[in-house]
């Protein structure tokens, strides 16, 4: 196996190791051995210490406070309204499934125990509201798994 310019697999593998400081006095000995004749390894010695001088020398420049303040608060700001969102649908939905709760059995004699209503018009009732509950409950799941997995509109600034 051989590298990309053409440098068989096992120079490189010691090219790498004597950058790193990782080799023995044999390994760079045969190193220099094996580049003393050839100018195809001797640019690839010198492009790989020149990356490796590169990294080494880099330093990251640090943010300005100004740029600190706006992170921050931004992450302020997602996480304040991530916890609304969450007190607010918990809320919600304590209060919906203690609605459904009391008012189901009490819409279910109410209607469905009426003996005037003919039996067709009870079974629509119950069709009518098991439909509607599926179908909000389809759609509701269809969005939030949508939100979480539509790689699109992340990172999308409008």
């Amino acid at each position: 196996m051989a590298s990309d310019l053409g440098v068989p697999e096992r120079v490189h593998v010691l090219m790498m190791a004597v950058i790193d400081g990782e080799s023995t006095q044999a390994e760079r000995e045969e190193l220099e051995r094996l580049m003393a004749g050839d100018e195809r390894l001797k640019a690839e010695w010198a492009r790989l210490t020149r990356v490796k001088e590169a990294t080494t020398t880099m330093t990251v420049r640090r943010p300005s406070e100004e740029t600190w303040d706006r992170y921050w608060s931004s992450v302020y700001n997602r996480t304040e309204r991530k916890v609304a969102w969450l007190l607010v649908l918990a809320g919600l939905v304590v209060l919906v499934a203690y609605g459904l709760w009391h008012a189901v059995p009490a819409l279910a004699e109410g209607l469905l125990g009426a003996s005037e209503l003919p039996v067709v018009v009870r079974g629509a009732i119950v069709a009518l509201l098991t439909g509607a509950v599926l179908l909000i409950i389809s759609v509701l799941r269809e969005q939030l798994s949508g939100r979480r997995n539509d790689t699109y509109e992340k990172g999308v600034s409008r």
